[in-house]
């Protein structure tokens, strides 16, 4: 069969268009790709830029005035409740990558951003989202197609940008994705669908052949799910559905400002007769929770995305139906306080320390290898222009330490996943053979045990301390205040420096769980005259979920 095949003109739609193509010639059929003008560009999708009523309008006038056969749509694309006469969908397609992804400038992870970092987002659902996570970064709302918002991460603009991870990998940019998002996509994400006219019953049949009806199956739940809630895609409002004789169904509808949410997630024995039924019921459960509040015209109306957020809260605020367990970490956002998150507690990070240089000579290159125990190593080893020679081996402690290691352009030899631990590293040395140096570029409090559990193994180590930590001169009005206000249920304090810094910074309150990340923290802070409810006993996740377990208990 000759078949013409409507699409918009953007490089990402020709791209997915050239691959419905190839599976339709794969079938026998002569396909010609056919551009149909439209009146814009790929827009954004938050409130004062949504336009997919007007692409879906025009490609389906293509396909009644029949200058195509067939049209290629995003899923995302078509109108919730227009159902347009004479049209039909033969073939929902085999979904693709569902996943939101991040790019960033330097390649780097969520966690690894630094703070302030700004982030390009198109929805009001990804933003919401991703405050949560890291309610101390910029959102800006970008427009344009796929590759005119990557081309805005550059110096002085934005820091990274939230795509969708199907549209990378249809233009081939999938290297690009610095991480895959932990967040709930939108409703039909990934998912292309082929609308021809209802009358050409040869071609509704041939196309048929091409229909997925687990991927039907699904898109119909998660699209269910936005009309029970009476809303559209502008709503920040998550679905995913999968299906393997039972429909799994989980959504989730959120504040704008990250800081409430509203989250169901089903099982049911389901057909495609009951799809929209099951997405409906999560509807009408969420809205039982009261989650048409967070998508409210008032809501939306008041949402203001410009260039500047100073009067944005750097802290997670609040929330009256999020009764989990609310912990500062004086410490830089990463995986410890992503693991804590996944303990199901609430964390906010602050800074109390910051990174001085101290006066020191450069000893690297007598080692064998280079050991980086931080993040700071790598600001304190630019600050003094010094590289890291091209013959030595690294190790870095901890997977934040690596990352931040590998974006200076240096290759890591040895380091343990999560988070930073002398222990951990250490084990993961093997054991010297020969004369084997190491130089340790540190702050000067570290403790002796990572050179101590190295000289164990037959190394021989010396310090290179090139930066101390000190106390801030002043800290963030905000955090002072809201510390007072009696914010935080708990502290979690890592390393033996931030005792005094807590205590002259802060103060301590006698309504606060203190927690300390290793022994040496816990003697500081008794030394400082801090009680101490918990000491971590390991510095991994198995340590975090022992303090969250602790804290949980002493609530209950």
């Amino acid at each position: 069969m000759k078949l013409r095949l409507g699409t918009r003109g953007s490089a990402l739609a020709l791209a997915r268009s050239e691959r419905v193509a190839e599976q339709l010639r794969g079938a026998g059929h002569e396909v010609e790709v056919v551009r149909v003008a439209t009146s814009g560009a790929d827009s954004n999708h938050m409130p004062d830029g949504y336009s997919v009523v007007v692409f879906a309008k025009e490609l389906r006038e293509a396909l009644r005035s029949a200058e195509c056969d067939v049209v290629v749509h995003s899923i995302k694309d078509i109108p919730l409740t227009d159902e347009p006469d004479g049209l039909t969908f033969p073939a929902v397609l085999a979904r693709g990558d569902h996943r939101d992804a991040l790019v960033t400038l330097k390649g780097v992870p969520l966690s690894a951003l630094p703070r302030k970092s700004r982030i390009g987002v198109t929805s009001l659902r990804r933003m919401a989202q991703l405050r949560a996570l890291r309610p101390d970064l910029t959102f800006i709302d970008v427009g344009g197609t796929l590759e005119e918002r990557l081309r805005r991460l550059e110096p002085g603009d934005l820091d990274g940008v939230v795509l969708s991870a199907a549209g990378l990998k249809a233009l081939g940019l999938e290297d690009r994705v610095s991480e895959y998002l932990p967040i709930l996509p939108a409703p039909g994400q990934g998912a292309l669908a082929l609308e021809c006219r209802a009358d050409d019953t040869d071609l509704v049949k041939a196309l048929d052949e091409f229909d997925d009806i687990e991927t039907r199956i699904c898109i119909d739940a998660e699209r269910a799910v936005l009309t029970g809630l009476g809303t559209t895609y502008v709503a920040p409002v998550g679905a995913l559905a999968s299906r393997r004789g039972i429909l799994g169904l989980k959504a989730g509808v959120f504040s704008v400002d990250g800081t409430k949410r509203v989250v169901l997630e089903i099982g049911l024995p389901t057909s495609e007769l009951h799809a929209q039924r099951t997405g409906h019921n999560v509807a009408h459960a969420l809205l039982q929770r009261k989650a048409e509040r967070f998508f409210s015209p008032e809501a939306i109306a008041n949402i203001d995305l410009s260039e500047e957020h100073d009067d944005e809260s750097i802290f997670i605020e609040s929330a009256a139906d999020d009764d989990r367990i609310r912990v500062l970490l004086p410490r830089q956002e990463g995986r410890l306080a992503q693991t804590m998150r996944s303990n199901d507690l609430r964390v906010d990070t602050a800074t109390l320390q910051e990174a001085k240089l101290v006066n020191a000579d450069n000893i690297m290159p007598w080692g064998d290898w280079v050991v980086i125990p931080s993040a700071q190593t790598m600001w304190a080893l630019r600050e003094r222009g010094w590289d890291i020679p091209d013959t030595k081996k690294i190790a870095a402690m901890g997977s934040t330490t690596r990352q931040v290691v590998e974006e200076a352009g240096y290759s890591v030899d040895l380091s343990p996943e999560g988070t930073a631990s002398s222990v951990a590293l250490v084990d993961a040395f093997p054991v010297a053979e020969g004369e084997q140096r190491v130089v340790i570029v540190c702050a000067d409090q570290l403790s002796t045990k990572l050179e101590d559990g190295l000289r164990q193994k037959g190394y021989t180590v010396e310090r290179c301390e090139i930066y101390t930590m000190a106390d801030v001169e002043e800290i963030y009005p905000e955090l002072k205040e809201k510390w007072d206000d009696g914010a935080w249920d708990a502290i979690l304090l890592s390393q033996p420096s931030l005792a005094d810094a807590y205590v002259n910074l802060l103060g301590h309150r006698d309504d606060v769980s203190v927690l300390a990340w290793d022994e040496p923290t816990a003697d500081a802070l008794k030394a400082a005259g801090v009680p101490v409810l918990d000491v971590a006993m390991s510095k991994d996740h198995f340590g975090v979920a022992a303090l969250a377990r602790t804290l949980k208990k002493g609530r209950s």
